[in-house]
């Protein structure tokens, strides 16, 4: 309903700013002032169409993740999160439940021990790949910190885990278990340590749809639609 409402909207503004060049036209006025009345479209229709694309980008997301991202989450760190998560070669599924997880995408929440934001980073480790990685280089705010070093982190702990012989799966499982409880806790039960929470996270991260019928068929009807 709201990506049909945004196109309506965005149909209506181009024939009336046509409508107001037509009369500008018949008016003799300057083509000066054409070519503002032009340019303006062309800035709504830009702007309608990346609120288009935001829109139907959280969309696909929560589909895929099968969690709901809450309007409170600015839309720009949704996009961020995407591309990163695509450039570090990262499952979408899997970051977005992350970080619905860690915070529920509020860039407030401290834990009883001190991690912190979105990512719920702990200081020492923030400070560790804030320099390692040249942060303060990339020009981003503190949200955008946070979601770049968290996924470098999880990024990092499937390569030292892939590293040691594990398979591709089941080093994801230790990378997340990890992030959650700790590498060195992960080391000392050669596995996956036995913590309710840190079970459950796995599980819940890892997990397939939990309806892959309806989810196919949701998927096809999204094609078709976007083809028709």
């Amino acid at each position: 309903m709201k990506k049909l409402t945004l196109l309506l909207t965005l149909f209506i503004l181009s024939i009336f700013l046509n409508g107001v060049v037509g009369v500008a036209e018949n008016n003799g006025e300057s083509n000066n002032s054409m070519e503002v009345f032009l340019e303006n479209e062309r800035l709504e229709r830009e702007r309608f169409e990346r609120e288009l694309y935001l829109s139907n980008l959280v969309q696909d997301i929560e589909l895929e993740a099968e969690v709901k991202i809450p309007d409170y989450f600015d839309v720009e760190y949704v996009e961020f999160t995407y591309k990163l998560s695509k450039e570090l070669e990262l499952s979408t599924r899997m970051v977005f439940r992350l970080m619905y997880k860690e915070s529920n995408f509020r860039d407030t929440v401290a834990s009883p021990v001190g991690a912190y934001g979105l990512m719920q980073l702990m200081p020492t480790t923030r400070a560790m790949f804030y320099e390692i990685l040249c942060v303060d280089t990339l020009n981003y705010d503190r949200n955008q910190e946070d979601i770049y070093i968290g996924l470098q982190l999880i990024k990092t702990l499937h390569c030292f885990w892939t590293d040691r012989g594990n398979s591709e799966g089941y080093s994801w499982k230790l990378s997340l278990a990890s992030y959650n409880a700790g590498k060195g806790r992960v080391l000392r039960y050669k596995g996956i340590p036995p913590y309710k929470e840190t079970i459950n996270y796995i599980d819940f991260i890892m997990r397939k749809h939990s309806d892959p019928e309806l989810y196919a068929e949701i998927i096809n009807k999204l094609n078709n639609g976007y083809s028709s």
